[in-house]
């Protein structure tokens, strides 16, 4: 194979679908990988068909990937917050082969188990690579544990980090509400002597690359809902005076401004839709009408942007018919353009005759403006959903009659793939290709699938999984599989 010419090597590369056998081919020689993996355009348009970016989980697998491997670009720079340009950095080949081993050791139950380092003293050096975290009702049971590569071309390390309550009374505190993103931690606290639902709570904000200094004041007398996504935090302030309306606040975190009472008139469910460096898109519900028959569901598309005035603007209206009520319609983001809206009634007597319990709505933009619209809706039996967008599939659960899959472009029910519902994939979010499933489930036996029984049993109550680790506790103490290795 050395006689034969590089370009001959370069034209199989291209021109072939077999990942595995373009694998097997690379190993056989360094020559050889040297050619397969010179294609990195390629490899990389691979990467972003088969993993694609708009499914988050597979967004932060690549963040962790790339943050390992250009560690040492970030020590020199000390730029930490933003993730490098990856284009001409990376091992596309290398990156491809990564992400699909790491799936492949979810399947099968292959990891590294970690009892994290106490960290020593408040400021930990080095570069976070990615946090887990519990939380729980007390602050004393309250766990950061952080991936860290402490130097340049050291192995990365787990750390227990605490978080920093200085200038924070916190005798008789617990936890009422949290909220976690990649980069920070949210926290919303209150003396037990509150009565339920009182507004008293104070809320504060923690950078996860600096959890050794005092946390930032959000807001105190808080009572009402807390939307975190990115570097951007919405807070939904509801009063006890019924004719007091409540007010929406927009916190920016990463550059530290706030912007109070921003809609011009009180939601009744907001989550983000849509969140970039500039703004923000929130979806915003009204109170649900109801008939006889079925119930009449107001949306609204609000734009935010700090740098415009007015700051909020509203890019669109839509009502729709869809039977729940104000406490049993939920709604899941899908990405930026589609979101799912649900109805978690149990049923007790299935009917063919029962109005849709599901819906995808599209927004779509155009030259002429923003519109949203009911794509699709479908009569099914549910408690709560999880959006696969990797694999265009809806993750539902069923009460009493485990999980579903629907077709993410139609609501169809999907029969031929039940091995995708697991938990070695619902866990960490990352999925095989579509063209192994049917294999997957004949060669894989569901004990395999269901990996290690310690680590399924903690599930995700009160804990965080990354695409890489997932925390659970033995006799209280922290353990972290690590399947990234």
């Amino acid at each position: 194979m050395n006689r034969v010419p590089a370009e001959t090597v370069y034209r199989i590369v291209y021109l072939s679908d077999d990942e595995a056998a373009l694998v097997a081919l690379a190993t056989t020689s360094r020559w050889l990988y040297a050619c397969v993996a010179a294609q990195r355009k390629l490899w990389r348009l691979r990467f972003e068909r088969d993993f694609p970016k708009q499914d988050e989980n597979e967004l932060r697998w690549l963040r962790h990937y790339a943050r390992t491997h250009l560690a040492h670009l970030l020590f020199a720079e000390e730029q930490q917050e933003t993730l490098l340009p990856t284009d001409e950095l990376l091992d596309w080949f290398r990156v491809y082969c990564s992400r699909r081993a790491t799936e492949y050791r979810w399947r099968h139950g292959l990891y590294k188990e970690y009892q994290p380092e106490q960290a020593t003293g408040t400021h930990i050096s080095g570069v976070r690579l990615q946090s887990v975290i519990s939380v729980g009702r007390e602050l004393e049971d309250i766990y950061i544990i952080s991936q860290r590569i402490m130097a340049p071309q050291q192995q990365p390390v787990w750390v227990v980090e605490q978080l920093c309550w200085d200038g924070v009374d916190t005798d008789g505190m617990f936890v009422t509400e949290y909220r976690y993103s990649d980069e920070y931690l949210v926290i919303a606290i209150e003396a037990r002597s509150m009565s339920v639902g009182s507004t008293n709570a104070t809320l504060y904000a923690w950078h996860l690359n600096a959890l050794y200094l005092p946390p930032r004041l959000i807001m105190s007398k808080f009572a009402g809902s807390i939307n975190l996504y990115k570097n951007w935090l919405v807070v939904s302030k509801h009063y006890m005076d019924d004719n007091i309306p409540g007010i929406v606040l927009i916190f920016d975190l990463a550059k530290r401004t706030s912007h109070p009472g921003i809609l011009e008139v009180e939601a009744n469910r907001i989550h983000m839709q849509v969140a970039t460096e500039d703004g923000i898109r929130l979806l915003w519900r009204d109170k649900i009408k109801l008939e006889a028959s079925h119930a009449t569901i107001s949306w609204r598309l609000w734009d935010f942007a700090s740098d415009r005035a007015p700051p909020t603007q509203c890019l669109a209206v839509c009502e729709t018919q869809f039977y729940a009520g104000d406490r049993s319609l939920e709604t899941c983001r899908i990405d930026d353009s589609r979101f799912v809206m649900y109805n978690r009634d149990y049923w007790e007597n299935y009917t063919d005759t029962i109005p849709p319990t599901i819906a995808l709505m599209e927004i779509t933009e155009s030259d002429t403006g923003v519109t949203m619209k009911e794509k699709w809706s479908t009569a099914q039996e549910l408690n709560a959903v999880k959006p696969i967008v990797s694999r265009g599939m809806l993750l539902i659960t069923v009460p009493l009659k485990g999980r579903r899959l629907l077709n993410l472009s139609d609501g169809s029910l999907i029969h031929d793939i039940p091995v995708a519902t697991q938990y070695c994939w619902s866990g960490s979010g990352l999925y095989p290709l579509r063209s192994q499933w049917v294999n997957i489930g004949k060669n894989v036996t569901p004990e395999q699938l269901k990996a290690n029984p310690s680590i399924i049993s903690s599930g995700l109550e009160g804990s965080s999984a990354s695409p890489n680790a997932m925390l659970s506790f033995t006799d209280g103490v922290p353990v972290v599989a690590d399947v990234s290795i």
